[in-house]
């Protein structure tokens, strides 16, 4: 009876108190039909005496289905509960069991089948709640043993035989039970493990895809800094300049690169310039306007802004909020750089609808670096094209 399994022994616990109003409607419609048919001005006081005693046990067991439902969130799995359930069945058996044996007794030839058809009905509504078979047990030993004692009180013809096949009736049952218990309880058990198999699948699929996400960010990601990096930025690159074709916008792009950024690491080390990348790639993410825009490091010291949807005057404006930006975030205590940092930047901007390609939107952008660096660095220079445009 006592179930390692917690949850097991709640789900058996709840399908015993499940079959309780189906069970209790039974029994009270059965002992209202033996009350009807042995209501006679001479036995009022005992059918009446039988059905009180015979009915409280199935009222207080649909009193106790309501406590538990009521409690079952917090001791539902408690065999207290099992245990009240078959007292008061052996209640109800025992109070059936000695009205039924009085009946049978005292009865009628037209009652006696009305007697015994409603003790083996009694007997085998019981057999439907296989949770505890236990239950079973204590209805149907008194209801199957009042049977046989008055029977062999009655002393009919082959008293005997239907005594002992009351006897052999009742050890048939309780067999028949408790292997259909037992089937019931394991068939329970194997759809919990179902169940908990499909959740922990659930839970791995979750926690697959959580991870195929950030293995997908971390495979778009810059691992230093955090920006896009180059496959993410081209990808980017080319899907924003199909849009701008088709909905006939500018874009620009800024092409920026750390000044003297080699003697910069060779002279303060390799952590100092990681974290001089870190800080100048923070001061891009911070010049972007909005999550449209995209900040990305395609590799070393270079760095590059797409700026969808913008026009030349508005790129260059970006490209000074980025060249002060670094400088503010070079002398910023928090960053603990061993020396100012300072970048060129070159901004580009076409209009699809005027020709040229992405290729010739990243050359110009270049070009505007470095003539940024030829004209002192710490500069932004716009390319001719987006001048002339």
């Amino acid at each position: 009876m006592n179930d390692a399994d917690p949850i097991l022994r709640r789900r058996r616990v709840e399908a015993l108190y499940d079959a309780v109003p189906v069970s209790a409607l039974m029994g009270l419609g059965g002992a209202a039909m033996l009350a009807t048919v042995f209501w006679r001005p001479d036995r009022h006081a005992l059918v009446l005496g039988w059905l009180v005693a015979s009915c409280l046990p199935i009222f207080a067991r649909m009193g106790l289905r309501l406590a538990y439902r009521h409690r079952r969130h917090q001791d539902g799995a408690s065999l207290h509960w099992v245990w009240a359930s078959l007292v008061l069945m052996g209640l109800t058996g025992l109070a059936w069991g000695v009205g039924l044996g009085w009946m049978l007794v005292h009865g009628d030839a037209d009652e006696v089948p009305v007697v015994v058809g409603t003790a083996l009905g009694a007997v085998a509504m019981t057999m439907t709640n296989m949770a505890y078979w236990q239950t079973h047990a204590a209805f149907q030993v008194p209801i199957l043993g009042s049977l046989a004692v008055a029977v062999l009180a009655a002393r009919p013809s082959f008293a005997n035989v239907l005594a002992g096949a009351s006897v052999v009736l009742c050890v048939a049952q309780l067999s028949v039970a408790r292997r259909m218990g037992r089937i019931y309880v394991e068939a329970l058990r194997v759809s919990l493990d179902n169940e908990r198999l499909a959740q922990d699948l659930a839970t791995r699929s979750h926690a697959l895809e959580q991870a195929n996400l950030e293995l997908e960010v971390l495979s778009r990601a810059d691992p230093l800094t955090g920006l896009a990096n180059r496959r993410s930025y081209m990808e980017r690159l080319h899907a924003v300049w199909k849009r701008a074709e088709q909905e006939d916008l500018a874009l620009a792009l800024l092409s920026v690169d750390v000044d003297r950024f080699k003697l910069y690491n060779d002279a303060h080390g390799h952590g100092a310039g990681d974290r001089c990348l870190q800080a100048v790639a923070s001061a891009l993410a911070r010049a972007c306007r909005s999550e449209q825009d995209l900040a990305a490091r395609p590799g070393g010291e270079e760095f590059a802004i797409v700026l969808p949807a913008t026009e030349l005057r508005d790129a260059m404006q970006v490209a000074e909020r980025v060249r002060q930006g670094v400088i503010d975030t070079s002398s910023d205590r928090d960053w603990a750089l061993p020396a100012g940092v300072t970048v060129s930047v070159g901004v580009a901007c076409r209009h699809p609808r005027d020709g040229g390609s992405v290729e010739d939107l990243l050359r110009e952008a270049d070009q505007a670096l470095y003539a940024a660096k030829d004209r002192g660095r710490n500069r932004v220079e716009a390319a001719p094209a987006a001048v002339a445009a």
